[in-house]
């Protein structure tokens, strides 16, 4: 059996196999006792998985085993879930996802109460505890109620007008756009026509359902996008496309006309549309691309490179005061809303840039250079992922190295990063180049030595 991983990231598994309603509901305890959410609530969103509810059902006892109150606001994104924990003054919060993940999978996120996922540190501590028996048994558990104290329903709402608050507004309804969006059947299909409304954006949207019909493969990456390509490729009228991933935390664009666009330019983008008029040094983690640093030249600030893991950049972003973070992932951070990665954050962001500039998405674009960037992953099953990373160290020596997280080796025309992965058994191997080729060249060489 195929055990949960567990990592800064939160808890991920096969729904039923390794990842059980024993586990889950056991974290939710310790979880509530370790924010003394006693006598206080603790927010439970979910995805559109067929086993959130299932699983919200276990998480209930957990949080009234530990003396909680636990607060549904049923299918809401990760972003959403977080702003609901610091908005509604709850202790903590748990989002039930396992984001990117097919099928059967289902996870775990931690909610601190001041509406950020938990770091490093945090979920160490939740899982040393699980691991050394810190929670009631079955039968003591059962005694409790599986079904949440209040259902919760302005959460969305409350989410949207907290974005709405900080954009242009007038600006992007004077610019009559229409975008169109695929929600693959997630948590943001019910959220982001709310968001458009308010914003007075048309759009035209597939698979914005909330039955968790994963249609297509769901990391929101150009090459599982057809149906959207399609959809721009069918009218002249629309200013772009946008992606979400099931929950809601993770957006791409795409060109007007159905063009690929690289996930690593939905930060860039919300960048030009804060930096223009805030300055900020930006955070972001060793993998995201070298656009980053381009823009961020371009208008004077700095970038702070972390180890991978949101957490990470938050933790960045707190430390130093900045205005804005994200990952390459489609990731967009803003503190004024949120501080968490936030799909909806990032689709108000770049049509707020848009607007500002009169420019569609491929022109916006065409600004800054894409950097061709490959993601291979590769099966750890078995191996010591230290052991291949240590060797690996030693063969590239007399390189520009980084081991902060992994190993990442740089080059004057491109970088390849080499780590194992938070949610999942394999190895991740990045790279970037000035070319395709060259990105190609370097995940061949580090590919071929592994």
């Amino acid at each position: 059996m195929e055990k949960p991983i567990m990592s800064v990231s939160g808890i991920r598994g096969r729904f039923g196999e390794g990842l059980t309603l024993e586990l889950l509901r056991a974290i939710a305890y310790i979880q509530t006792k370790h924010s003394n959410g006693a006598g206080k609530k603790v927010i439970i969103g979910r995805d559109t998985r067929p086993s959130g509810e299932k699983i919200q059902n276990a998480l209930c006892q957990g949080i009234r085993a530990a003396g909680g109150i636990p607060i549904s606001i049923g299918i809401a994104t990760t972003p959403t879930t977080c702003f609901a924990v610091k908005h509604f003054g709850a202790a903590a919060g748990i989002i039930i996802t396992a984001s990117h993940n097919p099928h059967p999978y289902n996870g775990y996120k931690a909610v601190h109460t001041s509406g950020r996922l938990f770091n490093a540190d945090e979920c160490n501590a939740l899982y040393e505890d699980y691991n050394s028996g810190n929670y009631l048994s079955d039968k003591e558990f059962n005694a409790f109620s599986a079904s949440p104290e209040i259902i919760e329903t302005t959460a969305v709402s409350a989410h949207i007008a907290k974005i709405v608050e900080n954009v242009d507004v007038e600006t992007i309804k004077a610019a009559k756009i229409k975008v169109a969006v695929d929600a693959i059947n997630g948590a943001a299909s019910g959220a982001f026509p709310q968001l458009l409304a308010a914003l007075g954006v048309k759009y035209e949207g597939i698979h914005c359902k909330t039955d968790g019909d994963f249609v297509h493969n769901p990391e929101p990456r150009p090459a599982h996008l057809g149906d959207l390509e399609k959809l721009l490729k069918s009218e002249s009228d629309f200013w772009g496309g946008f992606a979400f991933d099931p929950d809601g935390d993770r957006l791409v664009v795409m060109g007007e006309n159905g063009e690929p666009i690289c996930e690593e330019m939905t930060l860039a983008l919300s960048m030009m549309s804060i930096l223009a008029s805030k300055k900020s040094d930006v955070a972001t983690n060793l993998s995201t691309s070298m656009v980053i640093d381009d823009v961020a030249k371009n208008f004077g600030v700095k970038v702070i490179r972390t180890k991978i893991g949101e957490a990470n950049v938050v933790d960045a972003i707190r430390k130093n005061d900045l205005l804005l973070g994200g990952e390459g992932n489609g990731g967009v951070i803003y503190p004024a809303v949120s501080m968490v990665r936030d799909g909806l954050v990032g689709l108000a962001l770049i049509i707020e840039c848009m607007a500002k500039n009169d420019k569609k998405i491929t022109r916006l674009t065409s600004e800054y250079k894409e950097y061709p960037i490959v993601k291979e992953k590769i099966s750890i099953v078995g191996l010591n992922p230290i052991e291949v990373l240590s060797k690996l160290a030693k063969i590239f020596a007399d390189e520009k190295i980084d081991t902060q997280d992994g190993l990442k080796i740089i080059y004057n025309d491109g970088w390849v990063h080499i780590r194992s992965s938070n949610t999942e058994p394999i190895m991740r191997v990045y790279a970037e180049g000035i070319t395709q080729e060259k990105a190609e060249e370097l995940a061949k060489m580090v590919m071929d030595r592994i």
